[in-house]
């Protein structure tokens, strides 16, 4: 009697245990928005507009992406408030609708560039995923 309770109590706790990691997941990166402000606030300026890499001072290879304006207008060419199609982006960087297309994702995932982007320590799956995901949604300024 006494290891059939027990055996109810591991199977509770199991059950209580999965659902927890069901909610944890329910609630996990996959519910970011793919917007560019959230992008830029959360991916962008921590992990590439530091000190030493794309700031104001020290834009790396001509690319400031310190401000969320002037980061959009590098990656994707054009300005946030612009309703014009998108120009050719400096180096095409974004190519809205189009990752494959997108030289941010190949510097992101370290394919086919000499350098993978930051170099520091690489962005987590999770973040280029959101990258991603924000491109092949056409890569709104909003």
């Amino acid at each position: 009697m006494e290891r059939r309770h027990a055996l109810a109590r591991a199977i509770g706790a199991l059950t209580l245990a999965g659902a927890a990691l069901l909610w944890l997941g329910a609630c996990g990166e996959d519910d970011r928005p793919a917007s560019w402000s959230y992008i830029h606030t959360a991916i962008i300026a921590p992990s590439c507009a530091t000190s030493s890499c794309h700031t104001e001072d020290n834009a790396e290879a001509g690319v400031d992406l310190h401000s969320i304006e002037s980061a959009y207008t590098i990656l994707v060419g054009k300005a946030c408030e612009s309703n014009n199609p998108p120009g050719q982006a400096l180096r095409n960087f974004v190519s809205p609708g189009q990752p494959e297309r997108s030289a941010l994702m190949y510097l992101l995932i370290g394919e086919e560039v000499p350098r993978q982007m930051p170099p520091d320590r690489p962005l987590p799956d999770g973040d280029i995923d959101l990258v991603e995901r924000w491109i092949l949604e056409g890569a709104q300024c909003n």
